[in-house]
């Protein structure tokens, strides 16, 4: 059933009959639901699309807290944090339906005017933890120095994420994050931004490189 909250000139809000209305980015949104009877069966070429997107979801639904973080400040105007992170996915599938695999090196997993992080490196300290480290130059202002880290690792194989979005400052130059200890063979895929002490800018996020579960 449908509602009408703000009276008869107000925004339709659930289904109308084959009409489904809803709010979008605080913009009121009609939708109508396709025609069973015209509905045609999908091409190779769409089910090879579509089973792209469900692969590209896979990095993206267990990271999407950071990645709404990551975004938030870079988005366009009508987009969501979550549209442009799979746009992201999305551009670092590589491979043919259904033999797809990630580019993890192209993924962005945060975008924005932030100064990047300066030579960052990540290394497994124990195996639960994975230490990030990076340059803090002397000179750093004030400013830049109160930055926090944000980190990203994501397990393929068990396609979980694991993150920070308000880690150590920057001026500090090392931050630990939590991960689970896995199994030997597996791997880690690191990822390392910033965002600045009142959340209203972030960096572009630099990939770490693979930590090996040995």
């Amino acid at each position: 059933m449908a509602t009408i909250k703000n009276g008869i000139l107000g925004p339709v809000e659930g289904p109308l009959s084959r009409v489904t209305g809803y709010i979008r980015l605080g913009v009121p949104v009609l939708r109508a639901k396709p025609d069973p009877e015209k509905v045609k069966a999908r091409s190779e070429k769409q089910i090879a699309a579509n089973n792209r997107f469900s692969f590209a979801m896979k990095f993206v639904k267990p990271a999407t807290p950071f990645l709404n973080v990551g975004f938030s400040v870079s988005r366009a105007q009508g987009q969501t944090a979550h549209n442009v992170a799979v746009s992201q996915a999305l551009r670092a599938v590589a491979g043919e339906n259904p033999d797809f695999h990630f580019n993890y090196e192209n993924i962005l997993v945060a975008d924005g005017s932030l100064p990047e992080a300066l030579n960052p490196s990540v290394e497994r300290t124990t195996a639960r933890t994975l230490q990030f480290s990076w340059e803090a130059p002397e000179n750093l202002s004030y400013q830049c120095s109160q930055d926090q880290v944000m980190l990203l690792a994501y397990l393929p194989e068990e396609e979980m994420a694991f993150y920070t979005t308000s880690g150590a400052r920057r001026g500090t130059g090392q931050e630990t994050l939590a991960v689970c200890s896995g199994q030997p063979g597996q791997v880690f895929e690191t990822y390392i931004a910033f965002i600045s002490d009142d959340r209203k800018k972030v960096s572009k996020s630099i990939y770490t490189g693979q930590i090996v579960i040995e």
